[in-house]
């Protein structure tokens, strides 16, 4: 089970990036006004929350032995990564007015 849960923990950062991205600019192709500012905001405070919750899976099977404990470490590092990406993609999105895009 730690082997399943170090892969969750690598697989789940770039997914919920993709996500976030994908369901910020859906709505914005039909109309610039829907993911201005504040839903925005919560979609990347949501995603922030699930990249948290994903790397401490991750840090749970740091101490695991063998393969299952260098993806986890992988998976934290991943989180930490996609974490920055999602901030400043959620940050450009409250900031920059959607419909100047």
């Amino acid at each position: 089970m730690s082997a399943a849960r170090a892969w969750l923990a690598l697989i789940i950062p770039p997914l919920v990036w993709y996500g976030q991205q994908q369901g910020l600019a859906g709505p914005l192709r039909v109309d610039c006004h829907v993911a201005d500012g504040w839903p925005a905001v919560v979609w990347g405070v949501a995603s922030l929350i699930c990249c948290a919750g994903s790397a401490a899976l991750g840090w749970s099977q740091v101490r695991e032995a063998g393969l299952a404990a260098w993806v986890a470490r992988l998976g934290v590092a991943g989180a930490g990564v996609f974490s920055v990406a999602i901030t400043f993609g959620t940050l450009a999105a409250a900031l920059v007015p959607a419909c100047a895009r």
